[in-house]
């Protein structure tokens, strides 16, 4: 399926099995940004992640993080995350807003204070990626801080349809996580993972990373 952008991203986690060879053949893909899941909730942190930030790196490619939402404390879940994935000027952070696999949800206020906090401790807002679960909580809420984070929207259809109106675009699609047959094609060492483009060209992607 044809899609719009640069679509020359894919975001990853422990459930991939990665090897050098796989990471130089999505190289060959077209790939050149990796968004890695750090950490979830108050004190889940994935033992992959900082030996595949250095291998992906090594390689030149783009780099990124994200932490996986729940209803603890957003002091707490800060803390955990920016604590362990240690983000560099040049690495794309995010708020991986979704349903919990612990509990409940995050609140549309603990989201809030999320992202307050990690602007306040480094400088710059995340990125939010959601889907249904970031439309429905942001289903009647007007103005938001969220409108600060560069929105990565999940969406598996033909187009983004449906965005939130707190973003006029979205930064990246993820239009497909690699068994919905948006995107079928193999890549080596990975299988199919989830797939996203970047919402302008492959120059602007690199100019503008980590986007926030």
């Amino acid at each position: 399926m044809p899609v719009p952008g640069a679509n020359a991203v894919i975001d990853i986690s422990h459930h991939q099995h990665v090897t050098v060879t796989g990471a130089k053949k999505i190289a060959e893909a077209g790939v050149i940004a990796v968004i890695h899941k750090a950490s979830e909730g108050r004190d889940y942190r994935d033992s992959t992640y900082h030996e595949r930030r250095k291998l992906f790196k090594s390689l030149g490619f783009l780099w990124g993080s994200y932490h996986f939402s729940s209803s603890a404390s957003p002091i707490l879940q800060v803390e955990n995350y920016l604590n362990y994935a240690e983000p560099e000027a040049d690495e794309l952070v995010c708020l991986d807003y979704e349903p919990s696999s612990s509990g409940q949800n995050m609140s549309y206020g603990q989201m809030v204070e999320f992202i307050e906090l990690v602007n306040r401790e480094i400088g710059r807002w995340p990125v939010i990626y959601g889907g249904h679960l970031l439309r429905e909580v942001l289903s009647n809420v007007g103005q938001s801080p969220v409108s600060n984070c560069p929105l990565w929207y999940a969406r598996y259809s033909n187009t983004p349809i449906g965005i939130p109106p707190q973003w006029q675009r979205w930064a990246l699609w993820q239009y497909s996580d690699g068994n919905n047959g948006q995107d079928p094609k193999l890549i080596p060492g990975f299988g199919r993972p989830d797939r996203d483009t970047f919402n302008g060209t492959l120059d602007e992607l690199k100019k503008n990373w980590p986007l926030s």
